[in-house]
């Protein structure tokens, strides 16, 4: 969750045989942002085989975390969750059970078990994320010791870096004697201990410092870089006060001299080495984290600030810093109690993460304020949208147990290099310019910088005006004509218009980009569809075989399956037949994996799918064959020059015949004189589109050109804006 995590992914298990429930899930794991490695099981016995790493499992990994249903096949959920706490080495990691029963005999039964968490289906996003958020920063942190992927469930392997083969020798044979769980490998070399600290993980380290490569505390400091957290003893024939101080001053748990003690000695020194790292990474982490999100706190926040700002000046970059304090927090604790407040503080940290953009920084600086960092190309126009969406969230409403309520926020931003150059006067910045946005009294946004508060605020207007305009009645659509190869139009592209009170027609590049960057697009893209297919059956009216609409479709909308909704939806209103829509999507999109499941059900209704912009994407043709399409618009960039290029020419005849042996019909885009309309006859071109065969036009006087078409009248000339 955000960049604060120890790299390491969280091993989980999800014992579950519902596929749509192991499919909610995972989509639950990303929405969280949590690194991790998620195993399913089907059934209990599969599970238990994982968890005993038997047979085919052998190099299972355990997990980090199982998430358990408990009505299982084979092997019940409940007889699993007794099977693993009974066992030493598997009792250490949490559960969570994840059911459908909320019976309290079930409930009792299962934490009885020792069971961690108990969470009932269907599950509720705000509080899984609320529990994987306390787990992983618990258990992801200063619990769980690593062990290697090719060791014991109870092995604990040991880096034993050592040039002398006889002191090997007694070291390991010492180990064995008293702690059999030692698994000790063996490096002579610093080289090679620094490649073995990367190809495995260790729970601690012995060293000698005089090394064929390497002598003295310079080795020490190599090892110590690459270990990172694991516990590393000194092991040394060098009696010197002064090296072990400072060998303990640069970070060695311990320092031991060789012949000193017996193997009992030796095994307390690393077994105390191992302890006392851990009760020291876990001081740190609460002297960084606030302890009830788990969230770096603000110095964290502002040391991880500071080591991205120097190399964000070097290549020219900027930083944008957000403050959020969240409102209302403080009547609902002194009305609910401190707990349900607790609840509420960590049901909206899981709201901002949700919303995050990968890489960005988050951090409570202090009760109910948060930090985050955003680092994009455009970092304070997206931060500037990611507020917005933020306050949306936080708007919605909270439930704990019985209780409903509702919080606000303030947000205030600041931009580096702009307003601050160093971390902590960024975040100063930021949090003025919140407690500015706080002084208005409503939940609200404030720019640190009059200049760019000048220049978001005009973005935020012009999205919020997009949003009343849907309301307004202020949205239309213009229909552009595609002909086939006797004139006849075939099929329209709908284009969405805003007609403003008072700005005018706004153009499509104004506020498209806009939607696509917050969920407008969804609300936007409905609207489409529903007036689209209403217009297209008018045409029933004009002409026997009324032409297609076709209608282009963002990412956005292909996120979950809310598009197939909607165009089931729109069909059922407006009455029209699913062979006379077409969708339009770009290549990038078409190559998404969930965007080809959604589209393959949309097909089986009839409708078709172009591909737009064809030849401007990548492995435009290699997917053609694994996920068949209706039609394919070649790109406007091809057409225009194809006339008098030999080459683009040459890839425009290429595309249809590959379309044509395939049985897809092509649209070419950007016809715009008689030249290019008689050449793409010629190469068998089935369908064109552009100025040359008609402009974007009202539903009217589309109307108007289906009249024209039936009486046999050729169509109305086109003047340069778009008028007859």
């Amino acid at each position: 969750m955000g960049q604060d995590l120890t790299g390491r992914p969280l091993e989980i298990l999800l014992v579950e045989d519902d596929p749509g429930d192991v499919r909610l899930t995972t989509e639950m794991l990303k929405q969280a942002k949590l690194l991790n490695r998620l195993t399913v099981a089907v059934d209990g016995e599969q599970a238990l085989a994982m968890l005993q790493r038997s047979g085919s499992y052998e190099h299972q990994p355990l997990p980090d975390l199982i998430l358990l249903d408990l009505n299982l096949p084979r092997l019940d959920g409940m007889a699993l969750l007794e099977r693993i706490k009974e066992d030493p080495v598997l009792a250490r990691i949490p559960v969570v059970v994840l059911t459908q029963s909320g019976a309290d005999v079930d409930i009792r039964r299962a934490y009885d078990a020792f069971a961690n968490c108990y969470v009932r289906k269907p599950l509720d996003l705000d509080q899984f994320l609320g529990v994987m958020q306390s787990i992983s920063h618990f258990w992801l942190s200063v619990v769980t010791l690593p062990l290697g992927a090719d060791a014991r469930a109870d092995a604990l392997p040991i880096l034993l870096v050592e040039d002398n083969s006889g002191d090997a020798r007694l070291v390991c044979e010492l180990l064995r004697e008293v702690e059999p769980r030692y698994v000790v490998d063996v490096a002579p070399t610093l080289a090679e201990a620094l490649t073995a600290l990367a190809r495995k993980r260790y729970v601690a380290a012995l060293l000698d410092l005089g090394l064929p490569d390497s002598q003295g505390l310079p080795t020490l400091r190599a090892m110590l870089q690459m270990a990172g957290p694991m516990p590393l003893v000194v092991l040394s024939g060098r009696d010197d006060e002064s090296l072990a101080l400072r060998a303990i001053q640069l970070g060695a748990q311990d320092y031991v001299v060789k012949g000193r003690g017996d193997g009992g000695h030796l095994a307390r020194a690393l077994r105390y080495a191992i302890e006392r790292k851990l009760v020291q990474e876990h001081l740190e982490f609460v002297a960084s984290h606030d302890n009830v999100t788990g969230l770096p706190n603000r110095r964290r926040f502002i040391d991880g600030l500071r080591q991205l700002l120097p190399s964000l000046r070097r290549r020219g970059g900027e930083v944008a810093v957000l403050a959020v304090t969240l409102t209302g927090l403080a009547t609902v604790q002194q009305s609910l109690g401190h707990d349900t407040g607790d609840l509420a503080l960590k049901a909206a940290v899981g709201r901002m993460q949700r919303l995050m953009p990968e890489g960005t920084l988050l951090a409570c600086t202090g009760g109910s304020e948060f930090a985050l960092a955003c680092v994009e190309r455009d970092a304070i126009g997206e931060a500037s949208l990611l507020a917005e969406r933020l306050l949306d969230a936080l708007r919605q409403p909270y439930r704990v147990g019985e209780n409903e309520f509702y919080l606000g926020g303030q947000i205030g931003l600041s931009l580096s290099p702009n307003d601050a150059v160093e971390a902590a006067s960024l975040l100063k910045c930021a949090e003025n310019a919140m407690y500015q946005a706080g002084q208005r009294g409503v939940s609200g946004i404030g720019f640190y910088s009059p200049e760019l508060n000048r220049d978001l605020q005009e973005r935020l207007t012009l999205e919020r005006e997009l949003r009343q305009a849907l309301l307004r009645d202020e949205l239309d659509l213009d229909f552009q004509p595609i002909v086939d190869g006797k004139g006849r139009v075939v099929s329209a592209e709908a284009l969405l218009r805003w007609n403003h009170p008072l700005r005018g027609r706004v153009s499509p590049e104004q506020f498209l980009g806009l939607a696509e960057q917050s969920d407008l697009i969804i609300d936007l893209g409905r609207w489409v569809l529903d007036r689209a297919m209403r217009v297209a059956v008018s045409w029933n009216e004009l002409l026997p075989d009324p032409p297609c609409v076709a209608i282009n479709v963002s990412a956005r909308q292909l996120e979950g399956s809310q598009l197939l909704r909607d165009v089931r939806d729109a069909m059922s209103q407006s009455g029209l037949p699913a062979q006379r829509l077409e969708l339009e999507l770009t290549e990038t999109v078409m190559q998404r994996a969930e965007s080809r499941a959604t589209l393959a059900a949309l097909r089986e209704l009839g409708i078709s799918v172009a591909i737009d912009d064809f030849g401007t994407g990548f492995s435009s043709l290699s997917y053609l064959k694994a996920f068949p399409v209706d039609l394919l618009k070649i790109d406007r960039s091809f057409i225009v020059d194809a006339p008098i290029d030999a080459r683009d020419a040459v890839i425009v005849r290429a595309i249809i015949a590959m379309a044509h042996i395939l049985g897809i019909d092509v649209v070419a885009e950007g016809v715009e004189s008689e030249r290019h309309q008689s050449v793409l006859r010629a190469l068998g071109c089935n369908r064109l589109q552009g100025f040359h065969i008609g402009r974007p036009e009202s539903a009217d006087r589309f109307a108007d050109r289906l009249r024209r078409q039936r009486r046999g009248d050729p169509p109305i000339p086109m003047t340069e804006d778009g008028d007859g």
